[in-house]
């Protein structure tokens, strides 16, 4: 009778330690589980995507021909659950400008004696903004060559945290492709077609 006793009691402590250690293992996981890494991901993620660069086009001329300096135009929409800044002063612009081939990036007098500070713009969500390439600041885009074009434009921007720290910056990219014609004359029949009216977005 005493045994069978002896063998309940051990019996009794090894599923007591193996409850206990149980609880323990499951407690010291708890906090890896609980934290929430990946919603701050999927929120980032959500305001990258929410940010749209719409309607992108040549502009002042709206057809580049060979010798020519032109300028690109773009809507900027925020599409996101946040607020965006960025700076679109008369020095410096948040939108660049990378082409593949048959243009020259120049740079002008202007940017030596441009002294005006940046000016900061927020768009909150459903707002958008006409901004252009370049905006005085001191470059100027001169078609070298005939033939089609890939003008890659980036848009950089922050993103304003909820908990009030710093914008988080960011940026989104759109490839717009165009024709560069001769400087000579136009064979007769063949007209530019008219750029379509800038996109309206509904704005709350």
């Amino acid at each position: 009778m005493t045994n069978l006793n002896g063998k309940w009691a051990v019996l009794a402590i090894v599923a007591m330690t193996l409850v206990l250690l149980t609880a323990a293992t499951f407690a010291g996981s708890g906090p890896v589980l609980a934290v929430k890494k990946s919603s701050t991901t999927l929120t980032s993620a959500h305001h990258i995507k929410g940010v749209k660069i719409l309607h992108v086009h040549t502009y002042k001329p709206s057809v580049v021909t060979v010798g020519s300096t032109f300028s690109l135009r773009a809507i900027v929409y925020n599409n996101s659950s946040s607020t965006i800044t960025f700076a679109n002063g008369t020095c410096t612009s948040q939108l660049s400008v990378r082409f593949n081939k048959n243009v020259m990036i120049e740079p002008q007098p202007a940017a030596a004696s441009c002294k005006a500070l940046p000016r900061s713009v927020a768009l909150k969500p459903g707002e958008q903004l006409l901004i252009s390439s370049p905006n005085l600041s001191g470059i100027a885009y001169r078609a070298t060559a005939p033939g089609m074009t890939n003008a890659t434009m980036t848009f950089k921007y922050g993103v304003e945290a909820i908990t009030g720290k710093s914008p988080i910056g960011d940026s989104i990219s759109k490839v717009l492709t165009f024709n560069i014609r001769g400087s000579g004359p136009q064979p007769a029949g063949l007209h530019p077609s008219p750029q379509p009216s800038p996109l309206k977005l509904p704005v709350p």
